[in-house]
């Protein structure tokens, strides 16, 4: 008896263990997909950047749709849920799917083919198939839920296969399913690089007995929202991307457009289409004059404004190129602002390149009678590509041992040009707002900003000196004035080649005194090129061997004779 219940006791455990194995194994089955599914989402990105393709999607049981299903476009077959609903003789629903024979059954009618029926035509044959049998029946017909069905992606796809898809889907997502248009990696620019191998304009659709379904246009669809261009899976559906066409068979947009170049020509292409690869019609576009030049030369002018043969819908062939007219830029609308010591500071609208210094000063009431005229400053908008090369340099010229520069100074020089913004000028409003005066003709671009300040701008007095800066100007002060309030010229100062930089309009000019110094001039002194007794000595030695070289030359030539 205690043998028996050992072995009834030894099996219960046995069972038991076997039992939850088993339970834990399938719970392991059900979690690694979920966990390969998570971790090719995580890597998806860093593969595209890799190897400039995708990964294919994972297939998932939901159906997503892009709005309300149209009845008209909507083809049913096997596998669609539908839900008839009886409103007479009494209220009554029956879900039904359509079944692999592609029919329905209707109680009290029977059964009814509906596959390859559009949505509206299925309701309307069902209605009167109600109709006829129950002489008061009144019925609606409604998709709950679409059919699910294979379709097989071959040729230039990363992954070429079969997939299951819902009957929303399109071509597109089958496309991307199958992990994307193949490309092939290159180098290029000392990097990697992806080209696409694959046409985005020839997909081929076929039946599944093999007749032609139509194509898709993938590079319409996604740069003109063609949708039509991007169809509707199938069952059954083959879709092959076969190799690009070669540089024949291309056809080309340029000019008024946002993306103009050559693409694949695709039978039946018309000017609408490939401006719509162009991106659509630039905003300068002058639709009345367009033309199509053919690969024998011949043109053929265009009208994008008509709809016919003679505008839009002009049919293309292989090596014709769309030449689309612009009109030229003539909005030169902008703005100025007046800031300072003006009697109304602020904004002002202006044309571009006409409107002069002496209409916008008139326009903001004029100078008030505590603007230092002779310092105004106008701050021009400049391209950043002139900016950035004038800091590069300045931050270079006491970084790196470039090559001798101007002065020996040269980088507190330019250190001081940077202190104002690239495109600044300074300019003397004196007698600006006086017709005739050739100051207030100045011509105004948009985006300036004149500034007036209270006081006149100061000297900056630079270099050699024994306290460099700003000093305050003086009216006919002269270089001497301007040196002393700067401390004096040091022990290595070059007095005699003292350069003015005339703010007004920025010219280097050695100092005379005939030379006005005027707001904002920097006065720049350089300092004297200092040479030690080693200089000394190897300058006497190389001048030594030159003269007795031309020595020795003058007596071989006496010699000759």
């Amino acid at each position: 008896m205690k043998r028996l219940f050992r072995s009834l006791l030894c099996f219960g455990v046995w069972l038991g263990v076997l039992v939850l194995a088993s339970v834990h194994l399938s719970g392991y089955a059900q979690t690694v997909p979920s966990l390969t599914r998570s971790a090719a989402g995580a890597d998806q990105g860093e593969l595209e950047k890799l190897f400039g393709g995708r990964t294919a999607a994972v297939p998932t049981a939901e159906t997503v749709f892009e709005g309300a299903v149209n009845p008209d476009e909507y083809v049913l077959g096997p596998g669609d849920r539908l839900n008839i609903v009886f409103w007479q003789p009494t209220f009554r629903e029956y879900p039904v799917v359509v079944s692999g024979d592609g029919s329905v059954v209707i109680p009290l009618v029977g059964v009814q083919p509906v596959a390859r029926l559009t949505l509206t035509e299925a309701r309307a044959r069902l209605e009167a198939a109600v109709s006829a049998a129950l002489r008061v029946g009144r019925i609606t017909v409604s998709l709950i839920e679409p059919r699910r069905f294979r379709v097989h992606v071959t040729g230039l796809v990363e992954q070429p296969g079969t997939y299951v898809l819902p009957a929303t889907a399109r071509v597109a997502d089958a496309v991307d399913l199958a992990g994307g248009l193949k490309r092939e990696r290159a180098f290029a620019r000392g990097d990697t690089a992806s080209k696409m191998i694959a046409s985005e304009r020839r997909i081929e659709l076929s039946s599944p007995d093999g007749t032609r379904a139509g194509h898709a246009d993938l590079l319409l669809f996604r740069r003109g929202g063609r949708l039509k261009a991007n169809p509707y899976l199938r069952d059954g559906l083959t879709i092959h991307v076969p190799y690009p066409a070669g540089a024949f068979e291309q056809v080309g947009v340029f000019g008024a457009v946002p993306q103009s170049g050559l693409f694949e020509y695709v039978e039946g292409d018309q000017v609408a289409d490939v401006i719509a690869l162009g991106g659509g019609l630039a905003a300068n576009a002058d639709s009345s004059a367009a033309a199509v030049i053919a690969a024998s030369g011949r043109r053929t002018e265009l009208d994008l404004r008509a709809a016919g043969e003679s505008g839009l819908e002009y049919r293309l062939h292989a090596g014709d190129r769309l030449y689309v007219a612009g009109f030229p830029d003539t909005s030169r609308a902008g703005s100025v602002v007046l800031q300072g010591e003006v009697a109304r500071p602020g904004g002002y609208p202006i044309v571009s390149g006409e409107t002069t210094l002496r209409e916008v000063l008139q326009a903001g009431g004029g100078l008030l009678p505590t603007a230092a005229a002779n310092s105004a400053r106008l701050v021009r908008k400049v391209p950043k590509d002139l900016v950035e090369p004038e800091r590069f340099r300045v931050l270079q010229a006491n970084l790196l041992n470039m090559p001798k520069p101007a002065y020996e100074t040269d980088p507190e020089l330019a250190a001081e040009f940077a202190r104002w913004d690239y495109g600044t000028v300074v300019l003397d409003l004196t007698d600006a707002q006086r017709e005739g005066s050739e100051r207030g003709n100045l011509r105004l671009q948009d985006g300036d900003v004149l500034e007036v300040p209270r006081s006149p701008l100061g000297v900056r007095v630079l270099g050699a000196v024994n306290n460099a800066g700003e000093v305050n100007w003086q009216p006919d002060g002269r270089l001497s004035h301007y040196l002393t309030m700067a401390g004096g010229v040091n022990k290595l100062g070059w007095r005699s080649r003292t350069v003015i930089i005339k703010a007004r309009s920025g010219s280097h000019l050695q100092y005379q005194s005939s030379l006005p110094i005027d707001p904002g001039d920097v006065i720049f002194v350089p300092a004297k090129k200092q040479v030690t007794g080693w200089e000394m000595v190897k300058d006497l030695v190389a001048v030594s061997a030159q003269v007795a070289t031309i020595a020795l030359i003058i007596q071989n030539v006496g010699k000759g004779k």
